[in-house]
């Protein structure tokens, strides 16, 4: 197993309790999650981690931590989602998400001619070519875009709205540079779920603090009580074969490891390192930046919940513990004339209006302004997304992927066809691999 993140560890535990010898060699310490890489330390030393809240009607996330005991409930949890939109001059559109994606953006339509013909556009999607991408509504253009005031006045379509947003809050990245494919499939993994509806929260939230400081460290317990072993801080370099079959793993430049037939080669990577060892593959990983301000509360959140709004500022609002953290629009730079407390007060004041008006909180009464400024205590994250797409070209043919020897297999986030990068696609990639895996050594 290469990778010792969340999809190397856990497959490998997997594996290992189904009486498999499994070695898991990681560049790092393995065990450990990207989802902290943004992670900050507030003025009070009080960790800060964006939650990853995430689309996941089969709720495999949970399933998969519910058959650890050790695991605390709380690590993974229902989480409200709402979709505020807004064309020119008309009155917000608040769309909440508990019942579906799909199923949201088809009943909002008035009438079932409307209905139906947003339907087929949602399932017609799924077959669109890899070149098509998901069309931009106005006020979500480049800055440098002139918006005339007539087209503010367009009607337009909540539906065109949502998809943008959507897009781009789920890939980490502008929206016009997401497949329309991928995006239709992950709507719509089948015909018939255009107008299902599911009664159960289809948005859940995962906590990444507990993820590496519990969560994490249980499942390592696991790994080496069932007979695993852990290989630390092992760079991999190439691997090459002669035959049909992986036969070499190069770490670093003085380590290698002779692979026989009957060994399988899991690679747990994340898409740039996956490329530089295995060439062959061909595809290249899309930049995936967020940009990211904290805010720091007074009162503590009951629940998680989260806001997308097609906002020309804000794209995502999070309220999580004691912060609220505010993804904001890829096209937002902070003005070489405009100080960091300036432009923190600008976003501040708009998250306090979007969420009065999407989520009913009043965030005034939830916050203490730090000394000499009008919002509360922020810090700048300008980290790298938990889940990397890959290019958005390539991101619609994925499923296609062929590793190029039978004996070794991609694991991870990126990989599944049918689920947008993250924790979802992490755990249906490890189930996936799993079975692969237990019908390679069968035969």
């Amino acid at each position: 197993m290469i990778g010792g993140g969340l999809a190397g560890s856990a497959l490998a535990t997997l594996m290992a309790e189904d009486g498999i010898s499994v070695t898991l060699y990681d560049a790092a310490e393995p065990f450990e999650s990207r989802w902290t890489r943004g992670m900050q330390t507030a003025p009070q030393s009080q960790k800060v981690a964006e939650p990853e809240i995430f689309y996941d009607p089969e709720g495999l996330v949970q399933d998969f931590f519910a058959r650890f005991p050790e695991m605390p409930d709380k690590l993974v949890r229902s989480a409200h989602g709402i979709l505020g939109l807004k064309r020119g001059r008309r009155k917000p559109a608040i769309i909440t998400l508990d019942h579906g994606l799909a199923y949201a953006l088809i009943t909002r339509r008035t009438g079932l001619m409307l209905q139906a013909i947003t339907a087929f556009g949602l399932w017609q999607k799924r077959y669109a070519s890899e070149d098509n991408r998901v069309e931009l509504p106005k006020g979500m253009e480049s800055p440098t875009e002139v918006i005339r005031e007539e087209d503010l006045q367009k009607s337009g379509t909540y539906h065109r709205d949502g998809l943008a947003v959507l897009a781009e809050v789920l890939f980490s990245m502008p929206a016009h540079r997401c497949s329309n494919a991928l995006l239709g499939r992950i709507l719509l993994p089948k015909a018939k779920s255009v107008f299902s509806r599911s009664h159960a929260p289809v948005f859940s939230a995962i906590d990444p603090i507990i993820l590496n400081d519990i969560a994490l460290p249980a499942l390592r317990d696991r790994f080496v009580t069932a007979g695993g072993v852990i290989m630390a801080h092992a760079q991999l370099g190439d691997i090459d074969s002669t035959s049909e079959y992986a036969t070499d793993l190069l770490f670093g430049e003085d380590t290698q490891i002779v692979v026989k037939p009957e060994d399988a080669v899991v690679l747990a990577l994340h898409p740039k390192q996956l490329c530089d060892a295995v060439p062959d593959i061909g595809f290249a990983p899309a930049p995936a930046r967020r940009q990211t301000m904290v805010f720091e509360m007074r009162r503590q959140f009951a629940e998680p919940r989260c806001l997308f709004t097609s906002d020309d500022l804000v794209r995502a609002i999070y309220c999580s513990r004691r912060h609220i953290q505010v993804n904001l629009n890829s096209n937002v730079h902070l003005s070489s004339d405009t100080t960091p407390d300036q432009f923190a007060y600008r976003i501040w004041q708009r998250c306090t209006w979007l969420c009065d008006q999407y989520l009913n909180v009043d965030l005034g009464v939830r916050s203490e302004n730090a000394k000499g400024i009008d919002c509360p205590n922020f810090s700048f994250v300008d980290a790298e997304a938990p889940f990397p797409e890959l290019t958005p070209g390539l991101a619609a043919l994925r499923h296609r992927l062929q590793p190029p020897w039978k004996n070794l297999f991609l694991c991870g986030d990126s990989f599944p066809a049918d689920y947008a990068p993250g924790p979802a696609a992490l755990f249906a990639s490890v189930k996936q691999v799993r079975r692969q895996l237990q019908t390679f050594f069968a035969s």
